[in-house]
C-alpha cells in the first residue's frame, strides 16, 4: 500500500512543477467561465430560441459546476501513456514489482488532490461571491458526491483505454483531439444535454459521456425523484464496470504485443 501512496505524492510533486502553469490554467479556467456568464446571458436576454425546460439560473448553475468538477476530473493519463510507450519507457515500469494500472490511477490521484486545493476550492469561492445565490441542491449533495466519484472513475477508465491505443498506433494526437471534441460535447460539460436535438439526445443515452459531466452536474443542480437518482447513479456504475472490462482487455492484449515488438 505504501508503494501506491508514495506514487500519489509523485503525482502531486509533478503538478507542482510548474507553478506558472498552474496559474496559466487557473485564470483559463476563470476566463472560461466569464465568457460563459456572457454567452449565456446574451442568450437569454435576446430572446433567441432555448429550449424550454431549461432556464437562465439553471443554466449558469450547470455550467459552473460542471467547470468546477472538469478542474477535477481532466486527466492527463493519455498524454502520459502515450510517452511512456512510444518512447519505450514503459518497459521499465513493467518490470517494477507494482501493478501498473494501479501505479497510474495513483499519480493520477495525486495529481487530483493538488486540483482540488489550487483550483476547485478556489473557483467555488469566487463563483458564490459573484452570483450570491445558493447553485446547489443541498437536499442531493451526498447523491452527487457519489455521482461525481464515479464520474471521476469513468473519466479515468476512458482515459487509460485511449491511452492504452497508443500500442497499436504511432502518432495518436490526432485520434487524441478527435475524440476528445466529441467527449466534450456529448458529456455535457459545454452545453447541457437536454439542449441537444432530440435524434442526438437519445444516442447519447446510449454512450457512456453523459456519465462523466451531465449525470452528476444535473443532480448536484436539480431537484430530482429519489428513483431518478437512484437510476442516474446505476447508469453510472454500470459504465464504470463495462470500461474497467475493457481496460483489462486492451491491456492484457497491448502486454502482449509489446512483449511481442521487444522480441
Amino acid at each position: 500500500m505504501k508503494k501506491y501512496v508514495d506514487y500519489i505524492i509523485i503525482g502531486m510533486k509533478e503538478h507542482l512543477v510548474y507553478p506558472s502553469a498552474m496559474w496559466a490554467k487557473f485564470f483559463s479556467k476563470i476566463l472560461y467561465l466569464y465568457l460563459q456568464f456572457s454567452i449565456w446571458n446574451a442568450l437569454f436576454s435576446s430572446n433567441s430560441q432555448i429550449n424550454p425546460v431549461v432556464n437562465q439560473k439553471d443554466t449558469l448553475n450547470y455550467i459552473v459546476i460542471a467547470t468546477i468538477i472538469s478542474a477535477l476530473i481532466e486527466c492527463n493519463t493519455i498524454e502520459w501513456l502515450n510517452a511512456q510507450i512510444s518512447t519505450g519507457n514503459i518497459a521499465m515500469e513493467l518490470i517494477r514489482p507494482i501493478d501498473f494500472l494501479k501505479m497510474v490511477f495513483s499519480r493520477h490521484l495525486g495529481d487530483s488532490v493538488i486540483k482540488i486545493v489550487f483550483y476547485c476550492i478556489p473557483l467555488c469561492v469566487i463563483t458564490v461571491m459573484i452570483m450570491q445565490q445558493p447553485i446547489l441542491c443541498h437536499t442531493q449533495i451526498l447523491h452527487g458526491v457519489l455521482s461525481i466519484l464515479l464520474a471521476y472513475c469513468i473519466q479515468f477508465l476512458y482515459s487509460l483505454i485511449i491511452g492504452l491505443l497508443a500500442f497499436w498506433l504511432i502518432v495518436t494526437w490526432p485520434l487524441n483531439m478527435l475524440l476528445g471534441a466529441i467527449y466534450k460535447l456529448l458529456s455535457g460539460a459545454w452545453i447541457p444535454v437536454t439542449m441537444f436535438p432530440d435524434l442526438l439526445y437519445k444516442i447519447n443515452l446510449f454512450l457512456p459521456f453523459r456519465a462523466i459531466y451531465a449525470i452528476p452536474v444535473t443532480i448536484m443542480t436539480s431537484q430530482m425523484k429519489a428513483s431518478a437518482i437512484r437510476e442516474a447513479i446505476i447508469t453510472q456504475f454500470m459504465w464504470m464496470i463495462l470500461l474497467y472490462c475493457i481496460t483489462e482487455i486492451v491491456w492484457t492484449i497491448g502486454k502482449r504485443k509489446l512483449i511481442v515488438q521487444g522480441g
